[in-house]
C-alpha cells in the first residue's frame, strides 16, 4: 500500500482558475441551487372529533393536494386516517396511518408512514390561543430497507379579529429527523414550515384557513431550497 508523505511535505498545488472561469462556475452553481425553488399550491381538508357525544375515543383524517412548478403540476398526495383517545381535557393522544405519493418524471416516490401524536392547548398569550402538536413518524419508502424515524413539532396561534368570524393565525412546524436512512433521510433538522393567514368560522364545526407559507428544506443530496407555499385548508371538528 502505498503511503502518502505527511501533509507538511507534500508539495502544494495551486488551483488556477481564470477569473472569468470562476466567475461562470459560480453563476451556474447559483442557477443550480435556484432551480431549487419553487412556487406550490397547498390544499388540504381535515376532520376530526370523537365518534359520539362525550367519547374519549377519537377519529382523525386529513387529505392532501399539493401542486409544484408554479402550482401547474400534481406533485404530493396524502391520505391520513387515525384514531384518538382523550386521556385529559387538555390532551388527546393519537395513532394512525399516512399514504404519501409523489409524482415523478421517473416512477412515483411512495412512502408508507406509521404515526403517533399528541395535541394540547398550550397558553393564552397577546390576546390569541396557542396550541401544539407533536408527532412521530416511522417512514417507509419504497425501494428502500431502512425505517426512517421523524419528530415534528408544530405550534399555531390564533386570535379573532375583533370577536367576529375571521381570526389571524400564524403556525411553524419543524421537522427533525431521528436517524439517517439508505433512501435519503439524514439526521438532524429536515425542514420547517412558517405561515401566515386567516381563518373563517364558516359555520360551528367548520373553518376555512388561507394564507402564505414559506418552506424551507435542508438538501442531504441536493442544494437546500427555499418554496412559497399558497395554503388552503378546510377544518371539520365535530
Amino acid at each position: 500500500m502505498t503511503r502518502l508523505p505527511p501533509a507538511s511535505r507534500r508539495p502544494r498545488r495551486t488551483a488556477r482558475l481564470p477569473t472569468a472561469g470562476a466567475c461562470l462556475c459560480l453563476t451556474a452553481a447559483a442557477s443550480a441551487a435556484a432551480a431549487q425553488d419553487d412556487t406550490q399550491s397547498w390544499n388540504a381538508v381535515f376532520a376530526s372529533g370523537p365518534v359520539s357525544e362525550n367519547s374519549r375515543l377519537l377519529v382523525w383524517f386529513d387529505g392532501h393536494a399539493r401542486f409544484r412548478d408554479d402550482a401547474s403540476n400534481l406533485d404530493t398526495t396524502i391520505l391520513r386516517p387515525g384514531i384518538g383517545w382523550r386521556a385529559s381535557p387538555r390532551l388527546d393522544l393519537w395513532a394512525g396511518y399516512a399514504l404519501v405519493s409523489t409524482r415523478r418524471p421517473g416512477p412515483d416516490v411512495e412512502e408508507h408512514r406509521i404515526w403517533q401524536q399528541a395535541t394540547y392547548p398550550v397558553v393564552t398569550i397577546a390576546g390569541g390561543r396557542l396550541t401544539g402538536r407533536t408527532r412521530i413518524e416511522q417512514r417507509f419508502r419504497v425501494g428502500g430497507d431502512d425505517t426512517g424515524w421523524r419528530l415534528r413539532q408544530f405550534l399555531r396561534w390564533s386570535r379573532p379579529i375583533e370577536g367576529g368570524p375571521v381570526s389571524v393565525v400564524l403556525s411553524n412546524e419543524t421537522f427533525v429527523g431521528l436517524n439517517d436512512t439508505d433512501w435519503g433521510q439524514g439526521d438532524g433538522f429536515d425542514q420547517n414550515r412558517a405561515f401566515a393567514g386567516l381563518a373563517w368560522q364558516a359555520a360551528p364545526g367548520l373553518r376555512v384557513e388561507g394564507g402564505y407559507m414559506n418552506q424551507q428544506i435542508k438538501g442531504n443530496a441536493r442544494p437546500d431550497r427555499s418554496n412559497d407555499n399558497l395554503v388552503l385548508s378546510v377544518f371539520r371538528t365535530f
